[in-house]
């Protein structure tokens, strides 16, 4: 059975019309609401969850966010092409859709671009105006779609690029919120039982002059020692947070961070897919939109957000200044997979290396998904579990003592 959508759209005459619709996935709702002639303005699956954020979300205030997410510029892609393919002008869409995105900082990055393209300027020099919010790879395509006269298709390629990013953005999110939940719960279920229940415990055993267990007695002299000495801590932690993360920050200390994401036990398969896929997504949709491979190159350093990544793409793209081949330089960097290398070779000798890259990010797109999907499926019975024994081996440890005094009674 298709997954439902929920959508909010708005017609030309200005109207805004909610609404659920049964699909495969978000693209054919979009198609869906074109042929009705309406353009999406909120457009998310069904769910218990999202229904429950939603209602959370409506009562807080609205925040500007410091860059544009990947879902809004798949909505804003596939809606500015809509309507160049329906022949509205490129100013009057900015204004359109400015005036109609409820995201704040998204709806006052576009009222400057069109006041930009209203003072004279080009689209992608508007654009240009907005780096901080604004990804490079948005800003080239623009550009190109601009020279080559084919704007709507690059913004359809656009849409369907930040899409596949939104869906395993949003599919890795909902595999590690289960997680983090339950750790969230385990780590305050000890805090309870440490500050609170043990102490009680305690004075019980006290009372009947037994003598307190191994293991409670392990944690109930870790939460006396944390009560008394708790400045202390809290003092290195704040030296200590400020300390790692202005290393983090530093050149040294983030390639030596990413290299660590990259090598991570159980993780670091994940990552590395993941920044596989980004790149290999971000390239051939580059390249396939007529972007210099140098410039495509260079997008593409910024786009993977990992220094060590990024330092293997600034060598091949030295590499290919000089006249080298893009996979013999990726293959000497040794970060990326031998079959993203390979690919990238036939690509080259075929001459459809655009192709092949949007082949090799599908592939990884739908391991990483996998990936995700088992580790989320492994890792929940597994915290339960420990959960669990933790709980009861600490319950059994204190009745027991109590029980056998009972006995002897």
């Amino acid at each position: 059975m298709s997954p439902s959508y929920r959508y909010l759209a708005q017609d030309w005459n200005g109207r805004k019309h909610r609404g659920k619709y049964a699909a495969p996935d978000l693209k054919e709702v979009l198609e869906y609401l074109q042929t009705r002639e309406m353009v999406a303005i909120d457009l998310k699956e069904d769910t218990g969850l999202s229904r429950l954020l939603d209602a959370v979300t409506t009562r807080l205030p609205v925040k500007l966010r410091s860059r544009a997410g990947s879902r809004d510029l798949m909505i804003f892609c596939r809606q500015f092409a809509t309507m160049i393919q329906a022949g509205i002008t490129a100013l009057y869409a900015l204004q359109v859709l400015a005036g109609q995105m409820e995201q704040a900082g998204f709806r006052k990055r576009l009222q400057a671009v069109a006041l930009s393209v209203e003072q004279g300027r080009s689209l992608s020099d508007s654009f240009r105006r907005q780096p901080d919010f604004f990804p490079g790879l948005l800003i080239s395509m623009l550009e190109a779609g601009e020279a080559g006269g084919v704007l709507d298709s690059v913004m359809d390629r656009l849409a369907e690029h930040f899409e596949r990013q939104h869906d395993l953005e949003e599919k890795i999110r909902s595999a590690t919120l289960y997680p983090l939940f339950i750790t969230g719960v385990a780590l305050v279920v000890m805090g309870v039982m440490i500050f609170f229940v043990l102490p009680q415990f305690a004075q019980i055993f006290h009372a009947m002059g037994l003598e307190i267990p191994p293991l409670p007695g392990f944690l109930l002299k870790t939460g006396t020692l944390l009560r008394r000495y708790w400045p202390f801590p809290a003092a290195l932690s704040a030296i200590a947070l400020p300390g790692l993360y202005w290393y983090a920050q530093t050149n040294r200390g983030r390639v030596r961070v990413d290299r660590l994401r990259l090598h991570w036990p159980l993780f670091g398969a994940l990552y590395r897919k993941t920044v596989a896929a980004r790149f290999s997504s971000t390239l051939g949709v580059l390249i396939g939109s007529g972007v210099n491979l140098l410039t495509a190159l260079e997008l593409a350093e910024r786009v993977v957000d990992n220094k060590t990544i990024s330092l293997c793409i600034n060598h091949t793209r030295e590499s290919v200044s000089r006249g080298r081949l893009i996979a013999e330089s990726l293959k000497t960097g040794a970060v990326f997979p031998p079959l993203l290398v390979e690919m990238v070779r036939v690509g080259e000798e075929t001459g459809a290396l655009d192709k092949m890259l949007s082949r090799t990010a599908a592939f990884y797109e739908r391991e990483v998904s996998y990936i995700v999907e088992r580790l989320g499926s492994m890792l929940e019975p597994v915290l339960l579990l420990l959960v669990s024994l933790f709980v009861g081996l600490l319950v059994l440890s204190i009745i027991s003592p109590i029980y056998r005094v009972f006995q002897m009674i």
